[in-house]
């Protein structure tokens, strides 16, 4: 039979606890891969548990999200979904993050697009290792070589004894009806032909507290999709927002230990850091260098009323300083013009 080398686990199997992985090792189990979530809807919460005591029992931690998306904008929702589940599930940079594609197949073209954008987006929101899972007849359809050796693919022969099906790729499902002793149902079980999903099994990494604005910073943009609600207790939801939507604040309002913003219309949306920031650069922020990026124009005056020229897409501009203007700001250059502060407009450069 092929080899037992890693299991991956979901709600359907329950928690997994230390005893249940350690029979598991028993069998040859090096790695295993819990989901996280699905879609922008679902978040599995046994993935947190699962993952720590896997981790104590020895094994290396990776994670799953099932994919949903039909767009290039629902692939970076749910990239961001998955990042953050990632994280709160304990699991470290050294995880691999994989798409679980297999619910609509699109066509290469768009597949691709999509596939891309979801690999680029969880890479930008912090972990560098993705990888795609499908299936055997789909491998036509779809990108997956995405770091020399990719792809993690399933297929399920009626007898699999003397069979190393997909060698090229990482690694090969091949039942999805495995049982160990001691542990509640059957398995998705694989045989991995590289060390990619094998990663240091280290502590899992304790989520970020939540940094809350205190003070009104006029306009905001999503960092993440966000929604608005009716009430400060976020319990009757109005509506949902992509990242990078904008936003005015009205003000900041207490809840509790933490805060809310209040917009306009008397609707609430987060304040939590990570989901959203502030549109315009702070005065004291310490930026030293921007990016334009679509272009932008150099103005004589902080008004932006008296245009100098035009600079194109990736231009780079070292910044002077900061100066207020109203309830936003501008970036004023070492020659005393001057470009928008919007983030959006003139990107943070590093």
């Amino acid at each position: 039979m092929p080899r037992c080398d890693m299991v991956d686990v979901s709600n359907n199997n329950g928690t997994m606890t230390v005893a249940n992985w350690k029979s598991m090792k028993k069998y040859g189990v090096r790695a295993m891969v819990a989901k996280l979530s699905e879609g922008t809807f679902f978040t599995d919460q046994t993935a947190k548990t699962s993952i720590r005591n896997a981790i104590k029992a020895g094994l290396h931690v990776n994670g799953y999200h099932f994919a949903r998306f039909t767009t290039v904008a629902g692939a970076k929702a749910e990239a961001q979904m998955a990042a953050r589940c990632a994280l709160n599930a304990g699991l470290g940079k050294d995880a691999v993050i994989v798409l679980d594609f297999e619910a609509t197949n699109l066509g290469w073209n768009r597949n691709a697009a999509n596939i891309k954008a979801w690999v680029a987006e969880v890479k930008r929101m912090g972990y560098p290792k993705t990888d795609v899972y499908t299936m055997g007849s789909w491998t036509n359809s779809m990108p997956l070589n995405n770091h020399g050796r990719g792809g993690w693919i399933a297929n399920y022969p009626s007898n699999p004894t003397g069979l190393k099906f997909y060698a090229s790729y990482c690694g090969w499902q091949w039942t999805s009806t495995k049982h160990f002793p001691g542990c509640y149902g059957g398995f998705d079980v694989s045989q991995m032909y590289s060390n990619f999903y094998y990663g240091t099994a280290t502590k899992a990494t304790k989520p970020k507290k939540a940094i809350y604005y205190r003070y009104n910073p006029k306009m905001i943009y999503a960092r993440t999709p966000i929604n608005r609600y009716k009430d400060i207790k976020f319990k009757h939801k109005v509506d949902h927002f992509p990242a990078d939507t904008v936003f005015s604040i009205a003000k900041v309002v207490k809840y509790g230990k933490i805060t809310r913003f209040q917009l306009a219309n008397g609707y609430y949306i987060t304040s939590n850091k990570a989901n959203v920031n502030r549109l315009y650069y702070s005065v004291n922020g310490g930026v030293k260098r921007v990016k334009s990026v679509r272009g932008t124009h150099r103005y004589k005056d902080k008004a932006l009323k008296h245009v100098v020229d035009w600079q194109p897409a990736g231009t780079e501009f070292d910044v002077a300083k900061i100066v207020k203007y109203g309830y936003t700001t501008r970036i004023q250059l070492a020659n005393g013009y001057y470009i928008s502060g919007n983030k959006k407009i003139n990107k943070f450069v590093k």
